[in-house]
């Protein structure tokens, strides 16, 4: 029987950032936000109550489960407004390149026992109910600091696997890496391979280029792309473009390299590869990849959510005393300004003041200036 893996916990201001680590390697990374409990609270396959606002169509209708709306596909024939039906989350909502996708549900099988507004179990926080659903299956839990680690054993009881510190071990992880390659799409591989994730609303695409051997490239690639959709949770309609052969064993070696480490990809279909290096995935979507909670609507770019709390996350890090200047344009400016539990938070873990600055001049997420350093 294999060991249970272990989960790395990096909490910060706005985020928690964590990894799984299997046999020495780290396999999946999540992100959970506070501000988005939904993506926590509402499990695909779990039951809820939910109170219809309207019919949409012939087939749907527009329903409240409490901190989310969805859209119930099938919808009964009398399905009116005000009506309570018992319903089964199918997928949160996602963000597609200039909208967002409302959450899906459909009809339950069973009554559901829990009421319109969701119960939430333990604490408030989206963490905690992350926590409380992988810790059995996990091993371990190790944290940036001590401060994380007193949070995280408070908040399990005697329910918690033993929790560690061990910054090194967090910084070996390199989730910023992570994220910006989760942003950018772009990952290189050996031998000069390179991939290029893309989201559109129908599909995330995957292109594969280098220069040398078609058939070597392909297999690299194979072998590499089924742990990316994995790290990133990465699900629904996947098309990947292999470099074109003509060579029906190459293309064959290319399913079969695919099929090797997919090991752990969880529950996944695929087609052959067609003769123009077309090969079709297709994965449980059950909320936003990694990317998509990034970026939002905007792929390729990280949005204004996910700057702000880089900056937020910058502050936390800085070093010396006396006040922090948040310095950065206006639209990240007036989003943290929505959110003073964070720079409450933040004033008291740096014990100093924080002063929030626009400045139309700014570039990225903008910066922190430390009185003294």
């Amino acid at each position: 029987m294999s060991e249970k893996p272990i989960l790395l916990w990096d909490a910060g201001p706005g985020e928690v950032r964590s990894g799984l680590v299997e046999s020495g390697e780290l396999t999946e990374f999540r992100i959970i936000r506070p501000r988005h409990p939904e993506k926590a609270l509402y499990q695909a396959g779990e039951a809820y109550i939910a109170r219809v606002i309207e019919r949409t169509g012939p087939r749907t209708a527009l329903v409240s489960l409490g901190l989310e709306q969805a859209i119930l596909d099938p919808a009964p024939a009398d399905c009116k407004a005000g009506r309570l039906v018992s319903v089964t989350m199918s997928r949160s909502a996602i963000p597609e390149p200039g909208r967002w996708k409302p959450a899906k549900v459909k009809l339950a099988a069973e009554p559901a026992a829990t009421q319109a507004e969701p119960c939430w179990h333990f604490s408030n926080e989206p963490w905690a109910l992350f926590l409380h659903r992988l810790s059995p299956h996990i091993s371990a839990i190790v944290c940036a600091d001590a401060s994380m680690a007193v949070d995280v054993a408070r908040e399990m009881g005697s329910a918690a696997p033993p929790v560690h510190v061990d910054s090194r071990r967090i910084d070996d992880a390199d989730f910023d890496t992570l994220i910006e390659t989760a942003t950018t799409g772009q990952v290189t591989l050996e031998q000069g391979v390179q991939l290029s994730i893309e989201r559109t609303r129908a599909m995330t695409m995957i292109d594969v280029d280098g220069f040398g051997d078609p058939a070597a490239l392909n297999m690299i690639a194979a072998r590499h792309i089924p742990a990316l959709l994995r790290m990133f949770d990465i699900g629904g309609p996947v098309a990947i473009d292999f470099i074109a052969t003509a060579n029906r064993n190459d293309r064959i070696a290319i399913a079969d390299a695919f099929d090797e480490t997919a090991t752990g990809l969880g529950q996944h279909e695929r087609t052959a590869v067609n003769g123009f290096g077309l090969m079709q995935v297709v994965r449980p979507r059950t909320g936003p990849s990694i990317p998509e909670l990034l970026c939002a609507t905007t792929p390729g770019r990280l949005s204004t959510e996910s700057r702000a709390i880089a900056l937020l996350r910058a502050a936390g890090r800085s070093q010396g005393i006396g006040p922090r200047r948040l310095v950065a344009p206006p639209a990240i400016i007036d989003l943290i300004r929505q959110w003073p539990w964070e720079t409450a938070a933040l004033r008291h873990a740096l014990g100093a003041e924080i002063e929030l600055v626009s400045d139309t001049s700014a570039i990225g997420y903008g910066h922190v200036h430390v009185a003294q350093s």
